[in-house]
C-alpha cells in the first residue's frame, strides 16, 4: 500500500496487524482519484471507517486543505497514527475522531465537500449511514460522497436524497460516486 500521487507519492503506508483491517487496494484508490481529478484540491475531507488512512491521507497528498478521520477500532487508531507520523504530517491538517460513523454524522456541526466511506465488507446499516449523511447539513450541494462497498451490500439506486453519478463494480467492490439531491440541500 502506499500514496500514488502528490506531496507524499510513492511512501508507503502500513495496515498493521489486525486482519480487520481491509485497506483499499492501489488499484480502486488509483479508480477513485482519478474520477476525483483535482476535486480534493484545498477541499474539507472527512475519511469514515479510515482504518489506516489510505484514502484521506492520499487526498491530503494531493492537496486537501484537512481531513477529519473517523475510526472507531483503537487497533486501526494506532495504525493511522503511525501513518500520520511516518508521513510528518501538521496536525494542523487532519484529527482524528474515535467514533460510531453513524454517531458522527449525527453530531457534527459543518459540511464536508468530500466524504469517503469505506465500511466493512459485512456492514447491514450502510443504508441508513448514506440517508443520514444525504439527509443532513453534512453535505452541501457540491459535496461529493464516494463509497467503496461490496457488491452483496449494495444501497439504493433511486433515493429521494441523492444521485449516484458513477458507479463501477472492480472484484467484490462497488464504488459509488454520490451527490445530494438539490431538494435537500
Amino acid at each position: 500500500m502506499r500514496i500514488i500521487s502528490g506531496s507524499y507519492k510513492g511512501r508507503k503506508l502500513t495496515s498493521g496487524k489486525d486482519q480487520r483491517i481491509r485497506p483499499t487496494t492501489n488499484k480502486v484508490k488509483e479508480f477513485i482519484f482519478n474520477v476525483l481529478d483535482d476535486f480534493p484540491l484545498n477541499k474539507s475531507v472527512v475519511d469514515f471507517f479510515s482504518g489506516s488512512g489510505n484514502l484521506g491521507l492520499e487526498a491530503l497528498s494531493r492537496g486537501a486543505k484537512t481531513v477529519v478521520f473517523v475510526e472507531n477500532a483503537s487497533s486501526s487508531i494506532s495504525v493511522l497514527k503511525r501513518n500520520i507520523r511516518a508521513l510528518n504530517i501538521s496536525k494542523d491538517q487532519y484529527t482524528i475522531v474515535h467514533s460510531d460513523a453513524i454517531k458522527y454524522v449525527t453530531r457534527s456541526p459543518h459540511p464536508f465537500d468530500l466524504i469517503f466511506m469505506d465500511p466493512p465488507f459485512v456492514y447491514p446499516p450502510l443504508q441508513n449511514l448514506v440517508d443520514k449523511t444525504t439527509r443532513s447539513a453534512f453535505m452541501h450541494e457540491k459535496s461529493l460522497l464516494v463509497i467503496e462497498h461490496e457488491t452483496i451490500n449494495p444501497i439504493d439506486m433511486e433515493s429521494p436524497l441523492y444521485v449516484i453519478i458513477k458507479q463501477k463494480k472492480m472484484g467484490r467492490s462497488l464504488i459509488s460516486f454520490i451527490m445530494k439531491r438539490e431538494r435537500y440541500e
